[in-house]
């Protein structure tokens, strides 16, 4: 009787594995928003009158905020996806430190164009990117079409954690276990050990 509950059981737990291994794993956290990115205006040096040899010097954003990714991260699979609307503006990740190529100004970093390291995104992007994350400290990039007007325009992002993809396959191997235990049962496992034991020995 309980060993046929147990083989019951087994199978019961056999086909859950394998779903689990089958479908996309769920989320283990997840979030969505929407923020407002700036992106700085260039500078003008005027030259001599009616000659148009004006000198401008146009710049990339970075954040003050720092994002603090924390080591727990490497041990999941952390997806960001990254989209905006506006034509002619891009926006990257790089890391923090890379705000000392940069200026600080009131709310962001002025940095100059191509001076800074992008971990993703970048001016090849076309309206958003997905940056799989890692940990450590990161700033948000922007930068666009030369302008002498600061742009602001709005940016979406969100997040998802997943259990890594390789940590699926202790799903499908306990459930290939469990289903071998349902089909066999206890005794004949036994009994196919114990003549492989002998064989070998």
């Amino acid at each position: 009787m309980i060993e046929r509950i147990s083989r019951i059981i087994a199978a019961i737990l056999a086909l859950v594995m394998v779903a689990l291994f089958l479908i996309t794993p769920p989320a283990l956290v997840s979030d969505s928003g929407e923020e407002a990115a700036m992106l700085p205006p260039c500078d003008v040096d005027e030259g001599l009158p009616f000659i148009d040899d004006d000198e401008v010097t146009c710049y990339w954003g970075m954040s003050e905020d720092v994002v603090e990714l924390v080591k727990a991260v490497d041990s999941v699979d952390v997806t960001v996806d990254i989209s905006w609307e506006k034509d002619g503006v891009w926006v990257g990740v790089a890391r923090a430190s890379e705000a000392s190529k940069c200026t600080l100004r009131e709310g962001y970093y002025e940095c100059p164009q191509g001076g800074v390291d992008l971990l993703a995104g970048g001016p090849s992007s076309d309206g958003g990117f997905s940056w799989a994350a890692s940990s450590g400290d990161v700033r948000f990039v922007v930068g666009g079409d030369d302008s002498q007007q600061m742009q602001q325009f709005d940016v979406t992002w969100d997040y998802e954690a997943t259990l890594p993809g390789s940590g699926n396959i202790w799903f499908l191997a306990f459930g290939i276990i469990a289903l071998i235990y349902a089909v066999l049962g206890p005794k004949r496992i036994i009994e196919w050990v114990t003549d492989a034991f002998l064989t070998f020995s």
